[in-house]
């Protein structure tokens, strides 16, 4: 049998080096998971309005948008955004874009009211939404496409 070489201040050193480089990427992993699951904030209503070529009412909160196709405008490219705007204002948004009128399609299992905008086009982007009508906000899900 042979007995294990005595303890040295190098291989304590080494030790505690390779104890921290490990605690270190442990910390970075907990931390990248973090910030994968974090997702990024909405994008400004001013860029919404450039990239899908609509105007909006003021007061329209961007809740949630999908421009990564919108980077390289080109025919073809899709923009989906969640958008909440009040009930006064949407039919401001409605004949600004020269949109037909709303069709009510429902009640959410909440009791909702739900509704689409059918698809339609302008001389730049062809859209469609679905709806969400609260008793003083419309969430508007809207999907556009580039011509």
């Amino acid at each position: 049998m042979v007995s294990p070489p005595p303890a040295t201040g190098r291989r304590a050193l080494i030790a505690a080096a390779w104890l921290t480089l490990t605690f270190a990427g442990l910390l970075a992993a907990v931390w990248a998971v973090g910030w994968a699951l974090s997702g990024e904030d909405a994008p400004s209503l001013t860029t919404v309005a450039e990239a899908t070529r609509l105007d909006y009412p003021e007061g329209t909160e961007v809740v949630d948008a999908d421009l990564t196709e919108m980077h390289t405008p080109t025919p073809g490219a899709r923009a989906k955004t969640t958008l909440d705007m009040a009930a006064d204002a949407f039919g401001a948004f409605i004949t600004d874009n020269g949109m037909e009128a709303p069709l009510l399609t429902g009640t959410s299992p909440a009791g909702t009211a739900t509704g689409i905008i059918p698809a339609g086009c302008n001389d730049e982007v062809c859209y469609s939404a679905t709806l969400v009508i609260d008793e003083d906000t419309v969430t508007v899900n809207l999907t556009v496409t580039l011509l």
